[in-house]
């Protein structure tokens, strides 16, 4: 029998008397010290959500676990909050939040977590009320009925000094509206995507840290059984993202600092991720004989992309010649940084499908997932392969390409999925890391490329004519 609203509300301004350090003026860093926020301030939900200098993120952690608890209510679900800046320096953090598919936050729920942060305090509890009574009317919503037991929001951090305060943050807009809470602790972002996925799916894996482990891990190992073989890493030193990570990496084109001279030279094999750990890279040393000991060659998001490709086309080819009378479609996705190269190989040579989108993450899975078998990666090495129902399931004969949309993480790029992915691939075609790098032609890409972004299309030409200019002067 439902409930009036009414009854479902708590008293949110008597509550909020009690959580003041949670609030804009009151706003409560994990040193503590009060770092208030302007109620003026207006905050954006970017591509990553909420990222900032940490001391900023109590009272915006506070507020988007709130609209977390009330998300998971509105479907009866798991929803998750991830606390991490990624690659950005260790004094930052920030809180994005995920889906009950594992997937980023709608667009539309992005604009409702705005929409709440942004409130001053004074409007807080009526922009709440506002908010719930909206979503209590909408099809399907669990919040008028209070059948929500399966209502929860699934917490995790990365290993940032202020993450322990802003999980406390968000356990308490939690429990603003008592919808449960699960701590995973610290965990890499696409972990905390995969457990989400599984709090859902529970035929999918079990909602634990353990449970992704033996996942990936299982499918791996089975996939690794029946791959024939053809005839130094550097763990927990120096600081998070300085002078190492896969950013560092693409950007400087340099090994890590504390990568000694004997690791990664022209004959080795590195690997780096980022600060969240859902971006890969690998590289190698230059070699001693271009005298630079410090300069490291990529092995990109392109690259990464292409050597899927190839992968998966062979498996798709074998299902073809099985299943005569059956197609799965197969695409990449990539945005306008991508390389020219890469694009002509896959298109050309490959004969795969290759769809240009504008940049973010959104972007690329949303269209990927148009394919049976979609393939996207930024050239910074963000990036996965979403397999369609049918694809692993019901129509797949071959058993490789099944283990393989296991080991992948395809709710979201994951480093640590793609690290397993990648060396199954190359174990697949016997592939040293000359070999991978010969398979993709190198040097025909323009000296300079630019691309400009700007509000109007007037601007934006503007912009990269400027840019000619001052290139073409130096």
């Amino acid at each position: 029998m439902a409930r009036k609203l009414s009854q479902l509300l708590p008293k949110i301004a008597e509550i909020a008397e009690n959580i003041n350090f949670l609030h804009r003026a009151g706003n409560t860093t994990h040193t503590g010290e009060v770092f208030s926020i302007p109620q003026e301030e207006q905050l954006a939900y970017g591509t990553a959500g909420f990222r900032f200098r940490a001391e900023k993120l109590p009272f915006i952690v506070f507020r988007c676990a709130y609209v977390a608890s009330l998300r998971a209510r509105q479907l009866d679900s798991a929803i998750g909050v991830m606390i991490t800046a990624s690659h950005n320096p260790a004094a930052d953090n920030g809180v994005k939040l995920v889906d009950p598919s594992g997937d980023m936050l709608s667009q539309q729920w992005e604009k409702y977590a705005t929409e709440i942060v942004n409130a001053t305090d004074e409007d807080l509890p009526s922009a709440v009320r506002a908010l719930e009574k909206q979503m209590s009317q909408v099809e399907k919503s669990r919040i008028a009925s209070g059948q929500t037991k399966n209502a929860r929001v699934v917490c995790g951090m990365d290993t940032r000094v202020s993450g322990p305060h802003l999980m406390s943050a968000a356990r308490a807009g939690s429990a603003l509206f008592n919808v449960r809470f699960v701590d995973i602790g610290i965990v890499t972002t696409p972990m905390l995507h995969y457990t989400v996925k599984s709090f859902n799916e529970p035929e999918f894996a079990e909602p634990t840290n353990q449970g992704y482990y033996r996942a990936i891990s299982g499918a791996f190992r089975e996939l690794y059984g029946i791959t024939q073989e053809p005839e130094g890493s550097r763990n927990e030193r120096g600081e998070l993202n300085h002078d190492c990570g896969a950013d560092f990496v693409k950007i400087s084109q340099k090994m890590p600092t504390e990568f000694g001279k004997e690791v990664g030279g022209v004959d080795g094999k590195c690997v780096s991720f980022d600060g969240d750990a859902d971006r890969i890279l690998y590289f190698r040393g230059k070699g001693a004989e271009s005298g630079d000991s410090e300069s490291a060659e990529l092995f990109d998001g392109d690259r990464i992309a292409v050597l899927f490709a190839m992968y998966l086309k062979e498996q798709l080819d074998e299902f073809a010649a099985i299943k005569t009378n059956y197609r799965l479609t197969m695409g990449i996705v990539q945005t306008a940084y991508a390389n020219g190269a890469s694009t002509r190989f896959i298109r050309d040579t490959l004969k795969i499908e290759t769809v240009i989108v504008p940049t973010g993450v959104k972007h690329l899975h949303e269209a990927a997932s148009e394919f049976d078998v979609g393939i996207y990666f930024e050239a910074n090495g963000h990036g996965t392969v979403v397999f369609s129902e049918q694809a692993p399931s019901s129509h797949m004969c071959i058993r490789r390409l099944a283990l393989f949309s296991r080991v992948i993480n395809e709710t979201v790029g994951d480093a640590f999925a793609d690290l397993l992915a990648i060396e199954m691939c190359l174990r697949h075609f016997g592939w040293s890391m000359d070999d991978w790098n010969q398979k993709l032609p190198s040097g025909t890409e323009n000296i300079v490329r630019i691309y400009a972004e700007a509000d109007t299309v007037e601007n934006t030409l503007l912009l990269g004519k400027s840019l000619e200019q001052v290139v073409l002067s130096i």
